[in-house]
């Protein structure tokens, strides 16, 4: 277990970069969106953005995940660039077909979301993004399943350098407002395109397999209403809080939701980049299930320590990054948000079990269920209740899809996973998270405020150890840990050593 966490570690660390620097990108660019974006301009770009993400779910129709999963198979080695070639394909066709189709009704989709046509130019430019990103995300795919983690990073990179830059261009010097950040983001794709353009051709053969392709179809298609189904209710609130509320109110949720989301790139998404080849290549190992189980314990813990430290400190945060006035009542949303997000997370990761046995109807009926509750309770909260209800709709309906799916995962693979420790770790994480609310709300002294909510967040594992949540060995590895890497001097010898055996 110990060479494998060591194998995780090392590659999403190296995977890690990549994601991170999109993110970090994103931190950057915050500060100049709202100086030069007003807050209903942000709300628009946030309502783009994730009608990009149904977009792209769309003409992907979900053959990067059916590709990952072939490509993975020790029995297709032999085919693993025909396979390649053969999703490549696909896309290519689904993609030209949406564009021819899609484009003529520009006008149409700005008149049906924002009352108006004169962001169509806009929502053109959104298609064509949408589309250059899902060949992005299957040459991702196929780094991520040859484990090439520098590659992905150091191209990755370049993308976002291109589009950083380019962007603050297009927006302070030319004053393009939302028109230039998907400029810059066309730009950038096309870049990296060109970049990789010789690894694509190493991987591919130009052949078909019909049978493989057969299959890989009827793997994927039904997790394409899972995947529509799962962005929906991700995003429900915010298409609810445009027909209900106002677009400002759209902006501010949007600017906590983005704040919000550093816990799952930072941590979840870059990790899991490292893991997902690993789940199924550790299918039939001897103790692959306690592997399965841990990772449940661990992200748990992991994921509600970032919850408790960007809930507590969410208001100062919003500060930093937002001086007007009309973006800082986004910090108010921001421990709902997240506490969504960690249920979210612990669903996913309790999929395992469905995607190892192939069960993908399961999970796109249930995220589809799941996404028809999320909007009839996003439609009550948010009319009583305004950003506050949309982010309560997102913790209720997370929380319930992570019970639901857990129960179908266990029937069909069974995996101890520890429950108990999950409890645990969930009561004490809220009742952390509501008494750094209340000091948030206090007039205290602001040193004294920071103080009392570092207090808090440092308590979080100090009272799971008192809860008996740590095993023996658990402790050790912590200790020894401590003691290797507490002298800043042995840093170098220590990065050394986390590679697998």
């Amino acid at each position: 277990m110990l060479n494998i966490l060591k194998k995780i570690i090392k590659n999403s660390a190296i995977f890690g970069l990549g994601t991170i620097s999109t993110k970090l990108a994103g931190f950057i660019l915050l500060p100049i969106y709202v100086s030069y974006i007003t807050v209903e301009d942000y709300g628009i770009l946030a309502i783009t953005e994730i009608t990009s993400l149904i977009l792209v779910a769309l003409i992907s129709l979900k053959i990067d995940t059916a590709f990952f999963r072939w490509y993975c198979d020790e029995s297709f080695i032999k085919k693993q660039k025909s396979i390649f070639f053969s999703a490549l394909i696909i896309i290519l066709i689904i993609g030209v077909l949406s564009f021819f189709i899609l484009y003529p009704f520009s006008k149409n989709l700005s008149l049906l979301l924002f009352s108006t046509d004169k962001y169509s130019y806009i929502l053109e430019l959104m298609l064509l993004s949408s589309i250059f990103q899902v060949f992005v995300l299957i040459i991702q795919y196929l780094m991520r399943a040859q484990e090439k983690a520098i590659l992905f990073s150091v191209t990755t990179l370049i993308k976002v350098v291109v589009t950083l830059l380019l962007t603050i261009l297009f927006i302070v010097k030319f004053n393009r407002g939302i028109e230039g950040i998907y400029e810059a983001l066309i730009t950038s794709q096309l870049i990296f395109f060109i970049a990789i353009a010789k690894y694509i051709w190493d991987n591919i053969e130009f052949k078909i397999d019909k049978n493989i392709v057969y299959d890989m179809l009827k793997f994927s298609l039904p997790l394409i209403l899972a995947e529509i189904s799962g962005i929906l209710f991700n995003v429900t609130d915010r298409y609810v809080l445009i027909f209900l509320d106002s677009m400002s109110n759209v902006g501010i949720y949007s600017f906590g939701v983005k704040i919000s989301n550093t816990i799952r790139v930072f941590l979840y998404t870059s990790a899991m980049m490292a893991i997902t080849p690993m789940i199924y290549q550790y299918i039939n190992k001897p103790g692959n299930k306690r592997f399965y189980s841990k990772l449940l314990t661990y992200f748990a813990f992991v994921i509600m320590f970032s919850v408790i430290t960007l809930s507590a400190f969410s208001k100062e945060i919003i500060e930093l990054f937002a001086k007007k006035q009309e973006y800082q009542a986004a910090w108010e949303v921001i421990p709902f948000l997240s506490l969504g997000i960690f249920f979210g997370i612990m669903k996913d990761i309790s999929l395992t079990g469905l995607n190892i046995t192939k069960k993908t109807k399961i999970i796109a009926v249930v995220i589809f269920s799941m996404a028809m509750f999320n909007i009839l309770i996003s439609l009550i909260l948010v009319k009583y209740f305004s950003i506050i209800g949309a982010a309560l709709s997102s913790i209720v309906t997370k929380m319930i899809s992570f019970i639901i799916l857990y129960k179908y995962a266990q029937k069909y693979y069974r995996i101890p996973y520890e429950i108990s420790k999950l409890i645990k770790i969930i009561i004490i994480g809220v009742l952390i998270l509501v008494a750094s609310a209340v000091l948030t709300l206090s007039n205290l002294n602001i040193l004294i405020v920071l103080l009392f909510k570092l207090l808090l967040v440092l308590l979080f594992p100090v009272i799971l150890y008192f809860f008996n949540f740590f095993e023996p060995i658990e402790l050790e590895r912590i200790k020894e840990t401590w003691n290797n890497w507490k002298n800043p001097k042995n840093f170098k010898k220590n990065i050394r050593k986390i590679k697998p055996k």
